[in-house]
């Protein structure tokens, strides 16, 4: 009799080493994004309901204001499986995936009612494409950069032969502004800050909610109210790290930040505003654009969008779609063509 029980929990044990065990999932971010900031603060949040949902069986653990270094340390560090993913823009995938740089073509939009247009148009499909390079995305935010300076910027004119920032890896950008006769200075997001208060840069353009996140407002004097482009990021985790949680952790996973991610570009607008109330508000100068002078960027840089589609800077075939998309917007009765007011 006891050698039965012995063989009965022997055969027990063997049984249970065999049936599947629900482990705990540790997925690491990394972003620039200062800790205190409010989408970290979203983030931590949409964590605590992802490990609540599943039982504990996911944790987002963030590792923000640059801890991990820049986006390109950040992909190695991926890549390696030190961390599982990150926040990004469009530029540091340039080499792998060019489609993603189409939003931020210079003086693409005239507005911010006609960019949720297009995106409702071609979100899906630019989504698609990082899951060919072997990463899960939530849904893009984005918002609209500005010029900040520490000279007066109403015009074209007024930019040439100041130093102006260029995001590194933008190639895009970089074309615009060799096109456009200005002066583009590369650097990370991580050396703008010195580059402002020494003097390597005069003019950054950036959305103003980020500027205030980065504390750059601290080292400009002016800003120009004026769209120059479109800027988006995105969080983006490791397909292979996200495919060995179970199918329904995968779906609660999504559910939860693709609703964070919808709630903040929903508020872009608002925060874009605030922001901007907020740097008049600690004594930095507003500068109108010089009359006419949007209205001229968008003709010019129409043209020279044409011209480096075309050599292939980025996609033609995608941006003959968002200019299709555009035409549709901009010649539809509700919605018409008119510029912002006072251009």
């Amino acid at each position: 009799m006891q050698i039965a029980k012995i063989l009965t929990a022997s055969m027990l044990l063997a049984l249970i080493g065999y049936l599947p065990v629900a482990e705990a999932a540790d997925i690491k971010i990394a972003t620039l994004v200062p800790n205190q900031s409010q989408w970290m603060q979203d983030m931590r949040a949409a964590g605590k309901v992802i490990e609540e949902r599943t039982e504990g069986r996911v944790r987002l653990k963030f590792y923000g204001g640059g801890t991990q270094g820049n986006e390109e340390k950040v992909l190695r560090k991926i890549k390696i499986g030190q961390l599982h993913g990150g926040t990004f823009t469009p530029t540091d995938f340039m080499d792998q995936y060019s489609d993603a740089s189409l939003y931020g073509i210079p003086f693409a939009f005239r507005s911010w009612e006609e960019m949720r247009y297009v995106r409702s148009q071609m979100d899906e499909a630019l989504e698609a494409g990082f899951e060919d390079l072997n990463f899960v995305t939530f849904g893009f935010v984005g918002s609209f950069s500005i010029v900040l300076s520490n000279v007066p910027i109403a015009s074209h004119a007024d930019m040439k032969g100041k130093k102006v920032w260029l995001p590194q890896g933008d190639e895009v950008s970089y074309e615009a502004m060799k096109r456009l006769q200005l002066s583009p200075v590369a650097l990370p997001v991580t050396d703008v800050l010195t580059g402002l208060q020494t003097g390597l840069l005069d003019i950054a353009a950036i959305p103003p909610e980020v500027a205030v996140a980065l504390q750059w407002h601290t080292r400009i004097k002016y800003f120009t109210d004026m769209p120059v482009a479109y800027a988006m990021s995105f969080l983006a985790v490791n397909k292979r790290t996200f495919e060995r949680l179970s199918a329904d952790d995968q779906v609660i996973v999504r559910d939860v930040l693709e609703a964070v991610y919808r709630d903040i570009d929903s508020k872009a607008t608002e925060e874009s505003e605030n922001a901007m109330d907020a740097l008049t508000k600690i004594g930095i100068k507003e500068v109108d654009p010089a009359e006419g002078q949007f209205a001229e960027l968008l003709e010019t840089m129409n043209e020279l969008n044409h011209g480096m589609a075309h050599e292939g800077i980025f996609p033609l075939a995608l941006f003959d779609e968002m200019q299709a998309h555009l035409n549709h917007f901009r010649n539809s009765p509700e919605h018409g063509a008119a510029l912002p007011q006072g251009e």
